[in-house]
């Protein structure tokens, strides 16, 4: 039976091979019980490899594929990235890291042989490559736009996400006085909630693994009379959708560590086009900011460091 498109959303893809098992073809079978036994091979396994595991054809793959109501092969193994995402441990996502490492390294993909660098790097040029896909450019200008017309804003982020949620302040701050940065579920920054108004716009940024405080908080604020923006990978997310706006921002599981060059992409994009729609206001800010930081001898100068002369 095929699956209606309205169907996909947050139901996981591995409970629909599961009902509709016994309505599977012989072949479509032997792949359906490959992938329930072996779902994370598909983090890094091509519809050739995949049929040459299941001894299948890869007609009969993406058959498969289209009975569960996806276009293709590629569409249905993302969905199953982005499902695993959300529930690997810090240790499982290094295993899988261990995996894909075997993988190049069978297929002899990286350039630089055993290294942590090539992989990584080509990780995340793949995860920048895929941004410049999914954001609409409609999208992003109204995003723009929300920001220049909101009297607060608040970038929530908690664990590693904090550090996506702390840069953005920063970098928001430069042009606009009312910023918060909400990174717990402390009192005093659940009193910075209080202030926001219709006008107020709070952005929830959450990645895998999806801290439960940052879930909370964005429904809290969802709930109360602001403007959300979410920024999550996938629509697979429980943040995702919370607010009016919702971007999918690729992260992937390269590791253990957070691949945040897209994410971080995103926000200095952002703050960038910002400053730059309201270039007046912006210069403004930024000057009293450096007067500030001038002043207040934020940031270290470089002295002469030849010897010194002699007086005459």
């Amino acid at each position: 039976m095929l699956m209606k498109k309205s169907e996909k959303g947050k139901n996981r893809v591995l409970d629909r091979i599961k009902t509709e098992h016994d309505n599977f073809t012989p072949a479509q079978k032997a792949i359906a019980e490959y992938i329930l036994h072996n779902p994370e091979s598909l983090l890094f396994m091509s519809i050739n490899e995949l049929a040459e595991a299941t001894k299948v054809s890869m007609a009969s793959i993406v058959r498969f594929c289209n009975v569960l109501g996806f276009d293709g092969y590629t569409q249905f193994s993302k969905e199953i990235q982005e499902m695993l995402q959300g529930q690997l441990s810090t240790s499982g996502r290094f295993r899988i890291a261990q995996s894909n490492r075997a993988v190049s390294e069978n297929r002899k993909l990286s350039t630089w042989g055993d290294s942590a660098f090539s992989r990584i790097l080509g990780h995340e040029i793949e995860n920048l490559n895929r941004l410049a896909e999914n954001v609409r450019v409609e999208d992003f200008n109204a995003l723009a736009k929300m920001i220049l017309e909101a009297d607060r804003i608040i970038t929530l982020g908690c664990m590693a996400s904090a550090s996506l949620a702390g840069h953005m302040g920063r970098m928001l701050c430069k042009v606009f006085h009312e910023v918060d940065v909400v990174d717990n579920e402390g009192v005093l920054n659940a009193a910075k909630f209080l202030r926001l108004t219709p006008e107020s716009v709070v952005f929830v940024i959450a990645f895998p693994r999806y801290p439960a405080a940052t879930v909370r908080m964005g429904k809290a604020a969802a709930d109360m009379a602001c403007r959300v923006v979410s920024l999550t990978d996938s629509h697979l997310s429980p943040s995702s959708g919370l607010g009016e706006l919702t971007f999918h921002i690729p992260v992937g599981i390269p590791s253990f560590v957070d691949a945040y060059a897209a994410p971080l992409t995103f926000i200095n994009a952002l703050c960038t086009e910002v400053a730059e729609v309201n270039s007046e206001r912006a210069t403004e800010s930024l000057n009293a900011f450096d007067a500030l930081a001038s002043k207040g001898k934020i940031f270290y100068k470089q002295t002469w460091r030849g010897r010194p002369r002699n007086s005459e």
